[in-house]
């Protein structure tokens, strides 16, 4: 998604069906990528339910895994292999998974970095 666009639906608000849809990207069940994003279920769950849209905070957070997870998917041949990556204590990260940095900003760069070296040859 261009950077414009973004913000934009980050400002509105995804549609909370929005959330089931990036999990599914992910190869995780719902309340997995909530407690992975520190989300919590219960409002994700609500809201789904009510049919509204996502607060901010949410859609950021959602906004910001899937740009990871497209940025992995160029590199890595399949979207298995890009969950697979993810789940794995990660070398370059200090043994942590890449996926349980994506609940912030910084962490998530510093994934990007990480595959952004692999692209290029430079990090395993």
């Amino acid at each position: 998604m261009p950077a414009a666009a973004a913000v934009v639906a980050i400002r509105s608000g995804l549609p909370a069906n929005a959330f089931d849809g990036v999990a599914r990207i992910f190869s995780l069940s719902a309340e997995d990528l909530a407690a992975t994003l520190g989300i919590s279920v219960r409002t994700v769950r609500d809201q789904r339910k009510r049919r509204v849209r996502l607060s901010q905070e949410t859609t950021e957070k959602l906004v910001r895994a899937a740009r990871v997870h497209e940025l992995a998917r160029k590199i890595f041949s399949s979207d298995e292999a890009v969950a697979q990556w993810l789940a794995a204590p990660a070398p370059s990260l200090d043994g942590q998974r890449p996926l349980a940095l994506l609940d912030t900003d910084v962490g998530a760069r510093e994934v990007e970095s990480v595959l952004q070296g692999i692209a290029y040859g430079n990090v395993m």
